[in-house]
């Protein structure tokens, strides 16, 4: 890992920001509010067929903004004028919060699409908006498809802009069955070669992960929503994705 990488390991990732107090998840003020308390964080960004990079989770926004609108249908008009969650706040880009966070803090940043296919418009963007980005960031997918083309586009860069490629994995209770057989067994792995891994604290201990760790590919646990529960995932991985709590410890900014 290059030095300037060391943060994965160092830095608490705050999930889609520093939520509560009126933040929602993946807004504006939620990384507002990380980068003020030296926390990363981790982001979920996805692309609308208007071509922005939209920072949300969700791939349908009723549960959001209270309007049946899919992710991948929103314009550039619904996304200013949409409120998350009640609040002030509306769906920002990947642009918006680049911008805002500016280098002060690492950002994890997730590639998320709908559907599984050989379309790689998502990644392609990603790395177009990100070219000029002084800030230190990772990119991670729970789609080996997309993880793949992310390792090979970074391995096209120039050595001194290449970006850590990662991997969610885990239990997947929630995914298709395909989905969860390939992310449970981390097959896709052995040909993508991901710099890290990203992994649900609930499927600790894990034999794979640990075969991983010794080969030097740092693990993250996720989501870690108590001191307790991250007393417990560093026992088995070296950092965290946290929310519903402040991790006290490990913010080393400088390494």
């Amino acid at each position: 890992m290059a030095s300037d990488d060391h943060w994965l390991v160092n830095t608490p990732i705050a999930h889609r920001g520093l939520t509560g107090d009126g933040r929602p998840a993946n807004s504006l003020a939620a990384f507002e509010a990380a980068a003020d308390n030296g926390y990363a964080s981790e982001l979920d960004v996805q692309l609308t067929r208007a071509g922005e990079l939209v920072v949300v989770h969700d791939y349908e926004l009723t549960a959001l903004t209270g309007r049946p609108i899919r992710t991948a249908e929103l314009t550039p008009t619904d996304r200013r004028q949409l409120r998350l969650q009640g609040t002030d706040q509306c769906i920002p880009t990947l642009v918006e919060v680049l911008d805002l966070v500016a280098g002060r803090v690492p950002l994890l940043i997730e590639l998320k699409r709908p559907t599984l296919s050989l379309n790689f418009d998502l990644v392609n963007e990603l790395l177009r908006q990100t070219a000029d980005y002084s800030g230190r960031y990772a990119v991670e997918s729970f789609d080996p498809l997309l993880v793949a083309a992310l390792r090979v586009a970074v391995l096209r860069m120039p050595a001194d802009r290449r970006v850590p490629v990662g991997r969610i994995c885990g239990l997947l209770r929630t995914a298709g069955p395909l989905t969860r057989m390939v992310g449970r067994s981390m097959v896709s792995n052995l040909v993508s070669r991901p710099d890290f891994l990203t992994y649900e604290v609930d499927g600790f201990p894990s034999a794979l992960t640990a075969w991983w760790r010794r080969r030097g590919v740092p693990v993250i646990a996720w989501p870690v929503a108590s001191a307790d529960q991250e007393s417990y995932a560093r026992q088995f991985s070296d950092n965290i994705v946290f929310s519903g709590y402040r991790p006290s410890s490990g913010q080393d900014l400088a390494s």
